[in-house]
C-alpha cells in the first residue's frame, strides 16, 4: 500500500511554555513547559502515525547534524520512516509562550544554512521518497540559504514521482509554488488573504476567495478560521465545518493536525464532508494539549462525531 510522506525544509525544536500572562521588562516565571521535535510536516507525519494511518508514514527534510538525536529518536519511536538529510549545524529552536488567555508569542530562532548542494540532495530524496507515497504535504518555511522556489521545485519532483502534493506554506515560497499545480493547499485566512491581497476575515470571505485559488489549478483548498472553523472546497463543492473542543489549552500545532485529519480522511476513502469533519476533529484535538500533540483516537472519534459540517453554496 502507498504511505503519506512529509517534507520539513526548516524543523524546529519547539520549547512551548505556559504563564499566566508575558509582562516585557520582567521576569516572568513559567508555570509548565514541554520541548518537541517539531516544524510542520514532522508535526503531520507524528498526528497521522499516532492515530494509526494504516500505511507507511516517510518523512524528509533536512536536519543540523548538531542536535538530530532528538528528531530521529522521535521519528524512530512512532515508526515513521525517516528519510531526513543531515546539514551542517544546528536545527533551530522555537520558543512559543502561550499565556492563559490563548495569546501565543513565537520566538522563533535562526537555524542551519543551505547551499544549492544541499538543495540537489533533497529534491533526489523527495523525488525517492514520494515514488513509494501516495500523498506527500510540503509543509513550512524555508531555512537560510534556500532558493526561494525551492517549494516550488519539491512539489514538481513529487508530482513527477506520481505522488499528489499538499501544501501548507506562506508567503513568497507559498505564492511560487501555486504555479507548480499543488493538488490541495491549506492556508488560513489571513495566508489567503495575502496571497490574494484581499480580506479574508470569516466563513463567507473564505467561501469566496477559494475559487480564485481554484482558477489557478488547485483541485482542493482548505481555509483555516480559527474558533469558525474550516471551509473545506473541492471542485465544485463546498463545505464549512467547526466544532468545540474539549479543553482550550495551546493553539500550537492546531493547523497541521488539520492537515493530517484531511489526509487520513483521504486514506479512509471519506467524501469531503468526512473528511473536513476529521480535519476539524483532529484540529479541535491538538486545542486541549500542550504542545503540538493529539489525544488517543477514541478521543478524536468522540470529537468528530460533534463536528457540525454545513454545506456551502456551490461554486457557481
Amino acid at each position: 500500500m502507498r504511505g503519506v510522506a512529509t517534507v520539513t525544509p526548516n524543523p524546529a525544536l519547539d520549547l512551548t511554555t505556559r504563564l499566566s500572562a508575558l509582562v516585557p521588562g520582567a521576569v516572568n516565571r513559567v508555570r509548565e513547559a514541554q520541548e518537541d521535535p517539531g516544524g510542520k510536516g514532522i508535526n503531520v507525519a507524528g498526528f497521522l502515525a499516532s492515530q494509526g494511518a494504516r500505511v507507511p508514514v516517510l518523512a524528509t527534510g533536512w536536519l543540523g547534524e548538531a542536535n538530530a538525536a532528538a528528531f530521529r529518536a522521535f521519528l524512530a519511536a512512532g515508526g515513521i520512516a525517516d528519510r531526513f538529510l543531515p546539514v551542517a549545524g544546528s536545527t533551530r529552536t522555537n520558543v512559543k509562550i502561550v499565556e492563559d488567555d490563548e495569546r501565543v508569542t513565537d520566538l522563533n530562532f535562526p537555524g542551519f544554512a543551505v547551499d544549492a548542494a544541499a538543495e540537489d540532495a533533497l529534491a533526489a530524496a523527495v523525488r525517492a521518497t514520494a515514488a513509494e507515497c501516495g500523498w506527500v504535504a510540503l509543509c513550512g518555511s524555508l531555512p537560510r540559504g534556500a532558493s526561494p522556489g525551492l517549494h516550488a521545485r519539491l512539489l514538481g519532483e513529487a508530482r513527477a514521482a506520481g505522488a499528489k502534493v499538499l501544501l501548507d506554506a506562506s508567503g513568497p515560497p507559498f505564492a511560487a509554488a501555486l504555479g507548480a499545480g499543488p493538488d490541495a493547499i491549506k492556508p488560513n485566512g489571513e495566508e489567503l488573504g495575502e496571497l490574494l491581497g484581499e480580506r479574508v476575515a470569516g466563513v463567507a470571505d473564505a467561501a469566496a476567495a477559494v475559487g480564485q485559488v481554484q482558477a489557478r489549478g488547485v483541485g482542493t483548498v482548505i481555509v483555516s478560521l480559527g474558533a469558525e472553523g474550516a471551509v473545506f472546497a473541492e471542485g465544485d463543492a463546498r463545505v464549512h465545518a467547526v466544532g468545540r473542543p474539549r479543553a482550550l489549552v495551546s493553539t500550537v500545532g492546531a493547523g497541521d493536525a488539520m492537515v493530517a485529519g484531511w489526509l487520513m480522511g483521504t486514506l479512509r476513502g471519506l467524501d469531503l464532508a468526512g473528511r473536513a469533519r476529521l480535519a476539524t476533529a483532529f484540529s479541535l484535538g491538538a486545542l486541549s494539549t500542550l504542545g503540538p500533540r493529539l489525544p488517543d483516537a477514541a478521543e478524536i472519534a468522540a470529537l468528530a462525531e460533534a463536528v457540525e459540517v454545513e454545506a456551502l453554496p456551490d461554486a457557481a
